[in-house]
């Protein structure tokens, strides 16, 4: 905010610049809890998340790029699918305090090879992490990653990086801490 008598007090404060996002509930989503993939953040495409395409090819929960499918992996269950390289979710979070968590992410995939990484405020904190052959498009495993995180309110963005043999990087439901 150059040149102007503007000041941030009670921190902390966020400014967005070049478009918005929001908690998709209103809330940030508490860690430690369960956050559920397909709750990423309002604003649609390119604030709250960037999808290869803008049909939703799974046809559930949200009506946006995103493909969201129904799945098994508990009551209520939506995945997201069909990931490509280069797409991602945003996610506003609050982390009461700082410290050293366990990251486990359900995943599942009809073959192996497909990456991705989770990043806090634009930083990597999990280094590339790889989809296994599950079993199949709805048979669930958990991904386990040691993250340490500063306190307050952030963004954790689920980052696509490469497909793998199915031609899709897989499905995520959801990233408990």
């Amino acid at each position: 905010i150059a040149d102007t008598a503007t000041s941030l007090f009670w921190s902390p404060r966020w400014i967005t610049c070049g478009g918005s996002h929001a908690a998709y509930s209103g809330t940030p989503a508490s860690i430690p809890g369960t956050i559920q993939a397909e709750n990423y953040d309002t604003g649609g495409e390119g604030n709250g998340y960037h999808d290869t395409e803008a049909t939703n090819f799974g046809g559930a929960y949200r009506m946006d790029g995103v493909d969201l499918a129904a799945c098994s992996d508990g009551a209520g269950c939506t995945t997201v699918g069909w990931t490509q390289a280069g797409e991602w979710l945003l996610y506003t979070v609050s982390v009461p305090t700082a410290g050293t968590y366990t990251m486990q992410i359900r995943v599942a995939s009809a073959g192996s090879g497909g990456t991705f990484h989770v990043e806090f405020n634009g930083v990597n904190k999990t280094g590339t992490l790889t989809v296994p052959n599950t079993g199949g498009w709805d048979t669930w495993q958990t991904i386990t990653k040691t993250v340490t995180l500063d306190a307050g309110w952030q963004t954790m963005k689920i980052v696509m990086d490469a497909v793998g043999a199915t031609g899709n990087i897989g499905n995520i439901n959801s990233i408990a801490f």
